[in-house]
C-alpha cells in the first residue's frame, strides 16, 4: 500500500486526503504491528494533539484504522482490513501481545469463532491474546 492507495481509500470513505491523515495511515503501515498511541504521537510531532485525536477517530469511524489491543493507558491502532467499512467493522481475527517484544499483531485463527448470548444482540467482538510470538519463540 503506498500514498496513492490511502488517497484513494480516504476518497472512498468520504474523507479528504489530508497530509496528516496520509502521514499518519504510512507511518502506521510501516510499524508492521499494532502501534502504540505514544509511538504515534512520538511520529506526528507536526501536529497538535487535539488533531491528532480527530484524525484517529474519523479514521475509525469510516473503517480505515480500529483499536487493537488496550493495555493501562497504552491503545495500539491497526490499519483494518478490506472488509471493513464505515457502517461496520468487519474483524475475523485474534489481537495477539508478544509479552517479550510487546508488539500487537492481528491474527488469523484456523477456526470461526462464534459467539452467542441468549437475549442479546451482539454487534461486534475482539479477542485479546496475550503470550510469546513466533519470533520470540525460537
Amino acid at each position: 500500500m503506498d500514498a496513492q492507495y490511502f488517497t484513494n481509500l480516504l476518497r472512498e470513505r468520504e474523507l479528504k486526503a489530508t497530509g496528516p491523515r496520509l502521514n499518519l495511515l504510512l507511518k502506521m503501515q510501516e510499524y508492521e504491528s499494532a502501534m502504540p498511541y505514544s509511538a504515534i504521537q512520538e511520529s506526528m510531532k507536526s501536529i497538535d494533539r487535539v488533531t491528532l485525536y480527530r484524525t484517529l477517530e474519523h479514521l475509525k469511524a469510516q473503517g480505515i484504522i480500529h483499536k487493537a489491543y488496550q493495555e493501562n493507558n497504552e491503545i495500539y491502532y491497526a490499519i483494518c482490513g478490506t472488509t471493513c467499512k464505515k457502517e461496520k467493522h468487519e474483524h475475523e481475527h485474534l489481537h495477539f501481545k508478544c509479552t517479550k517484544c510487546e508488539t500487537v499483531t492481528c491474527e488469523k485463527s484456523s477456526k470461526k469463532i462464534k459467539i452467542s448470548i441468549p437475549d442479546f444482540k451482539i454487534s461486534s467482538t475482539s479477542i485479546y491474546l496475550e503470550g510469546v510470538c513466533k519470533l520470540c519463540n525460537v
